[in-house]
C-alpha cells in the first residue's frame, strides 16, 4: 500500500538499515499516527524478529506472548520466561541462529511494538533490555532495533532522556506527527474522495489529520454523513476516543483530562498560573503534566513578552481533543446537522479551529510569505484595546500581525474594517514599543472581494497557502 508523506521518516528508517553500525531507533508519537504502519511499510518482510506488548497484559502475559514469538523465530524452549533476562538471553540466541533471517542490507532488524507496555510495574523489562542493548548492541555492527510506542511522555523519560543504563544509546528516533492538510489532501486524493478544499479543511479541523481517522472516512459518504457515524452515532467509534488517547499516551492519570478541559475553555490559552491554581495540583505533579502534554503534542507553552511581567501561558492545540470537549463530551449535539445549524456557535468554532489550524501550519504561512529561512516567534495578542489572532516576529526586524477569517465567501473589507486594522497596528506598536517595522497580513479563507481599502493590508494568504508542501 502506498506511503502518503513522510518521506523524511522513510529516508530515515533506511539509512538506519544501510548503516555499518547497530542502531536503536526509537519512534514514537501520540496514537492513531501511523508509527506501525511507517515502520511495517518502509521494512517490508525483512524483520528478524518483532513482537508486540500487550495494553492489559501484566508481567506473566507479556512473557507469555514474547514466548510464542520466539518459538515462531526458532526458539526451540517452549516454556515461558522466567523473567525478562531470560526472554532476552532466548532472543540472543535466536539472532545467532545461522538460520536467521536478515535484511537485504545483512541487517538483523528487531522490532518492539508498543514498547511501554512491556514494562508493566515492577518488572524487571527496561533493565534486562538495557543489559541487552549495552552488551549486543553496542559491540556489533548488524542490528538495528527499532522500538515503537504511543505513549509518549514514557518514551521520552525512560528511553529517549534516560540518564540510567540507556544515556545516550538511541542512536535516531522519529517523533512522528499528525499529516498537514497537505498530506491529508494527498490521502484523500489517492482514495478517489473527491472533495473540495473546503471540505478538507473542515474535516481537519475536526481530525486533525491523524492517519488512522482518515482511514475510517468512506469515500461514498458526505463528510457530514461520515461525522455522524463517527462521531455523533449512538454507538459512534470515535465518541469516547479522547480518553483513549489520554490513557494509551499518558497513562490513566485524571490530571491529564483536568489540565485539558480547563485549557479547551480558554481559546486563545491561559496563563500557566492561573491554570495551576484552577486545577490544585501540587508543582511536580502539575510540572509533569504540562510536559507530558506538550512532548504528545496536544498543548503549546509561550510567553507573552510584551505582557507585564512576561507570563507563561498555555494554550490547547489539538482539533480532534478540542472538539470533543466542546461538543462531542457535552452529548447536546445528536448530528452534525444540528451541530452547523446553531449558526453562532458553529461560526465561532470554525473560526477559532482554522486560527488553530493556521498555527499548526505556520511553517507554510511563511513559506507563503517567503520568509522560510528567517527565524521567528509567533504568539497571539490582546488587550483591552485590541486582539491580534497570530503575531509572527520575525529576526529581519519586521512583525506580521495576522487576521485570520474564516468565510465561505471572499472577504469584504469594509472602510471600518479598515479603521479597526489599523487602530490594531497603533495598539500593538504602542503597547509593544516595538522598533520593527509592522506589517498586516490578512490570512482569510476563500480571499478578499474587490481592492477597496486593501491600502494597508501587506499581504493576503488563503486556504490554498496553507496546502503548500515543506
Amino acid at each position: 500500500m502506498k506511503v502518503i508523506g513522510r518521506k523524511p521518516e522513510i529516508k530515515e528508517i533506511e539509512r538506519c538499515m544501510r548503516s555499518q553500525k547497530s542502531e536503536l531507533l526509537c519512534v514514537y508519537g501520540r496514537r492513531r499516527v501511523g508509527k506501525t504502519y511507517i515502520v511495517e511499510q518502509t521494512i517490508g518482510n525483512q524483520f528478524t524478529f518483532r513482537a508486540t506488548g500487550l495494553e492489559k497484559g501484566n508481567t506473566r502475559a507479556q512473557l507469555k506472548a514474547f514466548k510464542e514469538r520466539l518459538v515462531a523465530h526458532g526458539d526451540t524452549i517452549n516454556t515461558i520466561p522466567k523473567n525478562w533476562f531470560e526472554a532476552f538471553a532466548r532472543l540472543e540466541k535466536v539472532l545467532n541462529n545461522n538460520t536467521t533471517a536478515e535484511s537485504v542490507f545483512n541487517k538483523k532488524i528487531i522490532f518492539f511494538d508498543e514498547f511501554p507496555w512491556f514494562a508493566t510495574p515492577k518488572s524487571d523489562f527496561l533493565l534486562a533490555f538495557e543489559e541487552f542493548w549495552n552488551r549486543c548492541g553496542t559491540q556489533k555492527n548488524d542490528i538495528l532495533f527499532i522500538i515503537c510506542g504511543s505513549a509518549t511522555s514514557w518514551i521520552m523519560k525512560n528511553v529517549i532522556v534516560n540518564t540510567g543504563n540507556l544515556y545516550q544509546r538511541v542512536t535516531s528516533q522519529l517523533f512522528i506527527k499528525p499529516f498537514t492538510l497537505y498530506e491529508t489532501e494527498l490521502y484523500l486524493n489517492d482514495n478517489e474522495f473527491d472533495w473540495s478544499r473546503e471540505q478538507i479543511i473542515e474535516c481537519q479541523m475536526i481530525f486533525g489529520g491523524l492517519p488512522y481517522f482518515l482511514s475510517m472516512l468512506n469515500g461514498n459518504e458526505s463528510f457530514r454523513q461520515n461525522a455522524d457515524r463517527l462521531l455523533f452515532g449512538q454507538r459512534a467509534i470515535l465518541r469516547n476516543e479522547t480518553s483513549k488517547l489520554l490513557e494509551s499516551t499518558l497513562k490513566s492519570n485524571p490530571i491529564y483530562g483536568m489540565l485539558l478541559k480547563e485549557l479547551s475553555g480558554h481559546i486563545y490559552g491561559m496563563r500557566r498560573t492561573d491554570c495551576k491554581e484552577k486545577i490544585a495540583a501540587a508543582n511536580g505533579t502539575f510540572n509533569r503534566a504540562v510536559d507530558d502534554l506538550k512532548e504528545c503534542g496536544y498543548i503549546i507553552d509561550f510567553q507573552r513578552e510584551y505582557e507585564k511581567g512576561n507570563p507563561a501561558y498555555l494554550q490547547l492545540i489539538d482539533p480532534f481533543i478540542l472538539f470533543h470537549y466542546h461538543f462531542i463530551e457535552k452529548k447536546n449535539v445528536t448530528s452534525y446537522d444540528k451541530f452547523t445549524s446553531n449558526a453562532g456557535a458553529y461560526n465561532n468554532w470554525r473560526g477559532h479551529a482554522f486560527e488553530i489550524l493556521c498555527l499548526l501550519h505556520i511553517e507554510q504561512i511563511k513559506k507563503a510569505l517567503g520568509i522560510s529561512g528567517v527565524e521567528t516567534k509567533e504568539f497571539t495578542w490582546n488587550t483591552r484595546e485590541a486582539q491580534i489572532d497570530l503575531v509572527i516576529e520575525r529576526a529581519d526586524r519586521i512583525t506580521n500581525l495576522c487576521e485570520i477569517k474564516y468565510t465561505d465567501s471572499p472577504y469584504i473589507v469594509s472602510a471600518g474594517y479598515e479603521k479597526e486594522l489599523i487602530n490594531k497596528k497603533e495598539v500593538f506598536k504602542t503597547k509593544t514599543k516595538t522598533k520593527n517595522a509592522t506589517k498586516i497580513t490578512l490570512i482569510s479563507a476563500q480571499g478578499t472581494s474587490g481592492t477597496a481599502h486593501m491600502e494597508h493590508i501587506s499581504e493576503v494568504l488563503t486556504l490554498d497557502d496553507l496546502f503548500l508542501p515543506i
